[in-house]
């Protein structure tokens, strides 16, 4: 099944919330730096999201450059995946150590885009809306990306991919782009005293 444009362009979207993780990695040292970036930005894109109904201009800005890029949710109103992208980073960011909340947040930019791409492209096997290719593409995409972070012990590379993967496979109603940063998260840092 070849991908809709509207839907490449999505995705290319999303995988440019790398940006994020890596700006902190490489260039952003100071944590509190980092989360005033975040929040700023986030506060931003709350406001936009919300006068988008509400204001004439920015709904028909809106119509002309991403009405066909979003989600059926997001256009009767709910908050968009990229305001839930920055929600994710800045809760992140304050919640984890830096590492960790780089990988969480890739895990969430490239891992989630691999697994949605493979998923529409070569997907057969459903679960739900999902399927266990796109699950395995993502999953496989993470613990790549895990290497590349030898500061976080395998344990938690390998427990941070695999949850990370699930969430995007799971119908849970809260956006992935926050849950997939936090949870992965979440399981990096409990698993972060383990060594083995």
């Amino acid at each position: 099944m070849l991908l809709r444009t509207e839907e490449i362009k999505r995705k290319i979207i999303h995988l440019s919330n790398s940006v994020i993780p890596l700006s902190y990695y490489f260039f952003v040292e100071d944590q509190m730096m980092m989360i005033w970036i975040l929040l700023s930005i986030t506060i931003f894109f709350v406001i936009v999201d919300y006068f988008r109904f509400r204001i004439s201009w920015i709904q028909k800005w809106f119509r002309i450059f991403f009405s066909s890029m979003l989600r059926k949710h997001e256009l009767e109103g709910k908050l968009t995946g990229a305001t839930w992208a920055f929600i994710g980073a800045t809760i992140s960011v304050f919640l984890f150590e830096k590492d960790i909340a780089v990988l969480a947040l890739l895990f969430m930019s490239v891992g989630d885009t691999v697994a949605a791409l493979i998923g529409q492209q070569y997907g057969k096997i459903k679960i739900g809306k999902k399927t266990i290719e796109g699950f395995a593409g993502g999953l496989v995409s993470c613990l790549f990306i895990s290497i590349f972070f030898p500061s976080v012990i395998w344990i938690n590379r390998i427990a941070g991919s695999l949850i990370a993967s699930l969430i995007e496979l799971s119908p849970i109603p809260v956006d992935d782009n926050l849950m997939i940063p936090l949870i992965s998260g979440g399981m990096m840092t409990l698993f972060r005293g383990v060594i083995l």
